[in-house]
């Protein structure tokens, strides 16, 4: 039994470290090692080459050093039977909680039209309304979503989420199915998309969803590129619509020089940034996860292929 690791510019060593805290003595091969295949019982990996977890024919679980798995589930040649475990870990939830807070304090407070003011040397100040005045929607009621959720309740915001399946939390409006999300779009003055990306979600963010929002509103997507319509959002920024939007996320990354996206004063790009693997909270999270599997146990939290998540 060994474990393939495939994570570029990540330290080794760290790993070996947490390998042994965790008591696992199993052979632990890098991509750019020597090793025979058929070992293979493990694979931990981030953007693996095409074909790279095909060769294994005995592997057992496939471990993502991430939220997403569609760097591993897009490569025609995986098998589908191999159950993938997704990164959960309470680091990647903090940061993403953090990410959004950041933004959504930063729209409320209108801190974008200051940032435009100080180029111009203008000294103006803006009213806002009280916390509990600011709708703010999450879509994607996940354990990222929960805690964001409960981060800006906790902070007097009024917040709605909404998810495909019920869910309850104290303080926030949960809705779910289909049929409830134009009433959580029409009355999002902030709108947060933590969707995972299937095919259902993707261009879910469009003109339709954008229209529907109140004047003057804001987009944070931190989730997936590919669920915003980039030209829908163009449209909507154009036209006043909206007012701003802060994308951490985008179809083709890195985002290309010539993405519109760059130079708009309305639209406030960061680089995959929200959320990044912290590596050794990730170490010790899936190898945990296999410490689990070698004690006969399941590890956890296994993607639905089905759903995408």
């Amino acid at each position: 039994m060994a474990i393939y690791f495939h994570w570029t510019g990540s330290s080794i060593d760290l790993w070996q470290s947490v390998l042994q805290e965790m008591g696992i003595e199993s052979p632990f091969y890098t991509s750019d090692q020597t090793f025979d295949p058929a070992e293979i019982e493990y694979a931990i990996a981030w953007a693996p080459p095409a074909g790279q977890l095909s060769r294994f024919d005995n592997l057992r679980y496939v471990f993502s050093v991430g939220a997403g798995v569609t760097h591993i589930t897009e490569d025609p040649t995986f098998n589908p039977e191999i159950p993938v475990v997704r990164l959960q870990d309470d680091m990647l939830v903090q940061d993403m909680s953090g990410h959004i807070l950041h933004w959504a304090l930063h729209f409320h407070r209108h801190y974008h039209r200051y940032a435009q003011y100080q180029r111009q040397k203008k000294w103006l100040r803006h009213g806002y309304p009280e916390n509990s005045e600011r709708r703010i929607a999450i879509l994607g009621l996940g354990q990222t979503g929960l805690d964001a959720c409960v981060r800006l309740r906790d902070l007097g915001f009024s917040v709605t989420g909404w998810s495909q399946s019920p869910k309850t939390l104290d303080g926030v409006t949960c809705l779910h199915g289909d049929a409830a999300l134009q009433t959580v779009v029409s009355g999002a003055d902030i709108l947060v998309n933590l969707l995972p990306l299937t095919p259902k979600t993707t261009d879910l963010l469009n003109k339709a969803v954008f229209d529907k929002m109140p004047a003057g509103g804001f987009v944070i997507n931190c989730s997936r590129g590919a669920s915003i319509t980039d030209e829908d959002l163009i449209a909507a920024l154009d036209s006043g619509h909206l007012e701003a939007a802060a994308l951490d996320v985008f179809r083709t990354e890195p985002l290309p020089e010539d993405s519109p996206y760059w130079m708009r004063p309305d639209v406030h790009v960061t680089p995959h940034a929200a959320a990044p693997t912290n590596e050794k909270s990730a170490a010790r999270f899936i190898l945990g996860n296999i410490r689990k599997v070698l004690d006969g146990g399941i590890p956890a939290p296994i993607v639905d292929l089905s759903r995408g998540y």
